[in-house]
C-alpha cells in the first residue's frame, strides 16, 4: 500500500515537473519584422490638364488631323499646334504624365497615362474632356512574359515599394509568430505620390511600363495583349470597348506580337501596311518583328540583330528590303523570296547619328542631326543631297508635307522636289 502511494506521489510530481517545462521552455520576447507594400497614389499623376506652354525637349511622335498637329513629349505631354493656312502656331500644352504612347482617332487622342490608358476629346484642346479610362491597360501581361509588368496587386494598385515594421512580444511553442492583426489594419493600405527614380532611365522607350500603341483600319487602337494577342480597344458612341485576339483565333486573321525570351519591345508603329516592332534582346542584340496587315493570313518577318540595337526601319518595295537604323550605321537586310526569312544582312558602312529613316518612292531618308537623302541597292547607299539646316527628333509624312519637331519646335517643310526641300513658312 505504502508501495502503491510513493509511485502515486513520483508520477505526480514529474507530471508537475514536465508542465512546468513545457510551459516556459519554448516561452520568450522577439521582435519581427514585416514589409508592407506602398501603393502609388495615381491621384495626380492622373490629373490631365491643360497649360499655356512647355518648352519641347524630347519629342517622340508627331500626328495630326484636319487642324492641329500633337507632338508627343516623352514622359510629360502632348503639344498642340494650331494649322494656319501653311503653317502652324503653338496653341497649348496637354499635361499627360509619363506618356509614352499616343494615337489619335479623329478628335479623340488615346494616350498611356503611366500604366492606364486614357480617351481625351481633343475638339477643343485648351478644352479638353477625359472621356474614359482603362486601369492597368498597359501592365497586364498576365501570362509568360509577367515580369514585364511593374509589380501590382489587383484592386489595389501599382506596388511602389515597401515599408517595413516591427513588432516586439511574446512567442511560445504553441505561437510560435507574434500577431501582426493590428499592425495589417495600419500598414495594409499604404501610398505613395513618389515614383521610384529606379523605374525611368535616360532612355525612358527601354523601361517598364513596355508601351505599343497603333491605329488600325479607322478607328481600332492595337495595345500589347497579355499572351501572344493583341488587346483592341475602341471608343464609339461614346462607350469603351477592348478584346483580345491571339495567335490561335480562327479565322487567322490577326498577326499578333510575339514575345521573346530575354527580349521585350521599345517601339511600334504601323507604315507601309505593316506594323513594325523593334525591341532589345540579350546584351546588345535586338530584333524588329514586321507583321503584315489586313490579309487572308498574315505573315510575320523576323528580323535579328547579334550586335546592335534597332533604332528605327523602312521597307523598300521595289527591292523586297528593310532599311535599318543601327545607331552608327545603316543596314539592309533582303527577304528571301517565297519565305519569311531574311537571305542576307548587310551593313552599308554609312556612318550616322540618325534615329528616324522612312521612305519617300525609291529613296530613303534619314532623319537626326541633318536630314539625307540616299538612293539604294542591295549593295550600296548612295547620298543624293544633305540637309545640315533640317534636324529632328520625330516627323510626320503628309503627302507632300514633312513635319519635323525638335527642340525650338515644329517645322514644316515643303518636300515634292527631294533635290531642292523647303521650309514652308
Amino acid at each position: 500500500m505504502k508501495q502503491s502511494f510513493y509511485l502515486f506521489l513520483v508520477l505526480i510530481l514529474l507530471g508537475c515537473e514536465n508542465n512546468t517545462e513545457d510551459i516556459y521552455r519554448y516561452s520568450k520576447n522577439i521582435s519581427q519584422s514585416k514589409d508592407y507594400p506602398v501603393y502609388l497614389d495615381m491621384s495626380e499623376i492622373g490629373n490631365i490638364q491643360v497649360k499655356t506652354n512647355l518648352p519641347l525637349a524630347a519629342p517622340f511622335k508627331i500626328l495630326s488631323n484636319d487642324k492641329y498637329y500633337f507632338v508627343g513629349e516623352m514622359l510629360k505631354g502632348i503639344h498642340v499646334y494650331e494649322k494656319k493656312g501653311g503653317s502652324v502656331n503653338y496653341l497649348c500644352f496637354i499635361e499627360c504624365r509619363y506618356i509614352k504612347g499616343f494615337e489619335l482617332v479623329d478628335n479623340k487622342l488615346f494616350c498611356n497615362n503611366l500604366v492606364d490608358l486614357v480617351v481625351i476629346d481633343v475638339t477643343n484642346p485648351k478644352q479638353i474632356t477625359v472621356l474614359y479610362r482603362q486601369k492597368n491597360q498597359f501592365n497586364k501581361f498576365t501570362s509568360y512574359v509577367n515580369y514585364w509588368n511593374i509589380p501590382y496587386v489587383e484592386g489595389k494598385g501599382i506596388v511602389a515599394g515597401t515599408e517595413a515594421h516591427v513588432l516586439t512580444g511574446t512567442i511560445t511553442d504553441k505561437q510560435p509568430n507574434l500577431d501582426f492583426t493590428e499592425y495589417d489594419k495600419l500598414y495594409g493600405n499604404l501610398t505613395t505620390k513618389v515614383i521610384p527614380d529606379s523605374w525611368f532611365s535616360i532612355h525612358p522607350e527601354n523601361d517598364k511600363p513596355y508601351i505599343g500603341m497603333i491605329k488600325m483600319g479607322t478607328d481600332e487602337i492595337y495595345t500589347y495583349g497579355s499572351y501572344n494577342s493583341w488587346a483592341i480597344s475602341t471608343f464609339r458612341s461614346g462607350t469603351f470597348g477592348v478584346r483580345e485576339v491571339d495567335l490561335w483565333a480562327t479565322p487567322r486573321t490577326y498577326a499578333p506580337p510575339y514575345y521573346y525570351s530575354n527580349g521585350y519591345p521599345v517601339k511600334m508603329f504601323y507604315q507601309d501596311s505593316l506594323i513594325y516592332i523593334l525591341g532589345t534582346g540579350y546584351g546588345n542584340t535586338g530584333y524588329s518583328d514586321c507583321i503584315t496587315y489586313n490579309e487572308k493570313y498574315p505573315l510575320t518577318y523576323q528580323l535579328y540583330f547579334p550586335d546592335f540595337r534597332p533604332l528605327d526601319i523602312t521597307y523598300m518595295p521595289a527591292m523586297k528590303a528593310f532599311i535599318v537604323l543601327s545607331g552608327q550605321s545603316v543596314w539592309v537586310a533582303l527577304k528571301d523570296s517565297g519565305s519569311v526569312y531574311m537571305k542576307k544582312y548587310m551593313d552599308y558602312k554609312i556612318p550616322t547619328d540618325a534615329t528616324s529613316i522612312f521612305r519617300i518612292g525609291n529613296n530613303v531618308i534619314t532623319l537626326g542631326n541633318e536630314l539625307n537623302v540616299y538612293a539604294p541597292t542591295e549593295t550600296a547607299l548612295t547620298l543624293v543631297k544633305s540637309y545640315p539646316a533640317i534636324s529632328g527628333r520625330s516627323y510626320l509624312l503628309t503627302g507632300n508635307v514633312l513635319a519635323v519637331a525638335n527642340v525650338q519646335g515644329l517645322f514644316l517643310y515643303d518636300i515634292s522636289n527631294l533635290e531642292n526641300i523647303k521650309l514652308i513658312p
